[in-house]
């Protein structure tokens, strides 16, 4: 039956949050005795494995239930305001209660410790960063940035270079069980896209089964513990290519300035671009040979337009 429809005009797979957005309100009513027994589906089967789990859910899932209470409930609106307020993203409740479904169903508090699954802080911490954090790695999958791009205007990076960071992480630890070269983990265009959903699935879950603990402290956990990866991100983000020598508009973008910018603003811009990126500061940090190569080249490219900037204003 899936390869059929995979025939239709239009069709197009769902993720695991859509199937649990599809299923969610037949399961919640079963699982607190408002429908009886789970429905059966169209071929007149009983649930699947997943739907027997949606009626025997773990403890601490079930207390989650009880306080969300099926359409809203103080902490499903705790996870939904955290995210608003940090994010400046609105979250559907159906889309919330269906993460906290896949949540039971891949029993993903089971990563956090006795201390935080019995404390409903750090479970939202942790329930609020593990859903960003999925989100966020579906659009960098389909390459289309939308919350990834709140979160990048939150700290004030390029959207490009955020989603390079997180593809980063993922590829090194991918790299931890595979072989992949240097040119895979630090390529500056979206690459994961290529890898099986069942191998970024693996990598996802191994960062969240490390991270859990950290994440369940504050959901901004996520972002210090992606540091090292937006360090070598900020190296290989790709900048504009110059058109030639008076390409005065193409510099600036380079630079990130804007092109009413005062000679000293521009200089002293510069100033503080090359302290940050020379090449003697890049071979002090013993990158991997790849990243030092495409940081000379940047550095080299921030260098021509600031060149180029100078010689247009004289």
């Amino acid at each position: 039956m899936g390869f059929i429809r995979k025939k239709l005009p239009g069709y197009v797979p769902e993720n695991d949050i859509d199937q649990m957005i599809r299923r969610q309100k037949e399961r919640l009513r079963a699982q607190y005795g408002l429908a009886g027994e789970v429905q059966t589906n169209q071929w007149g089967q009983r649930g699947s494995r997943e739907d027997e789990l949606a009626i025997n859910p773990t403890p601490e899932i079930k207390k989650l239930y009880e306080e969300t209470k099926w359409g809203g409930g103080a902490f499903l609106k705790e996870i939904q305001q955290d995210i608003t307020k940090n994010y400046g993203y609105t979250m559907a409740d159906t889309k919330v209660n269906a993460f906290i479904l896949l949540c039971e169903k891949r029993n993903y508090v089971r990563y956090l410790s006795d201390e935080n699954r019995a404390s409903n802080t750090a479970l939202k911490n942790f329930l609020v960063t593990l859903l960003l954090f999925f989100l966020v790695m579906e659009e960098i999958r389909e390459k289309k940035f939308f919350i990834l791009e709140k979160i990048a205007a939150k700290l004030s990076l390029p959207p490009m270079e955020l989603a390079l960071a997180f593809q980063i992480k993922i590829l090194m630890t991918i790299a931890q069980k595979k072989e992949l070269k240097e040119e895979r983990v630090f390529a500056d265009t979206i690459v994961i896209g290529q890898y099986s959903e069942e191998t970024i699935k693996e990598a996802t879950e191994a960062i969240a089964r490390k991270e859990a603990n950290l994440w369940a402290r504050s959901s901004s956990q996520l972002l210090e513990e992606l540091t090292l990866a937006l360090n070598y991100a900020n190296m290989i983000s790709p900048l504009p290519k110059l058109k030639n020598r008076k390409d005065v508009e193409t510099a600036f973008l380079i630079l990130g300035l804007n092109a009413d910018a005062s000679l000293e603003e521009i200089k002293k811009h510069y100033k503080k671009l090359a302290l940050q990126k020379h090449p003697d500061k890049i071979v002090s940090q013993k990158l991997p040979k790849m990243l030092e190569r495409k940081a000379f080249d940047r550095f080299n490219r921030i260098q021509e337009a600031y060149e180029v900037i100078l010689e247009n204003r004289k």
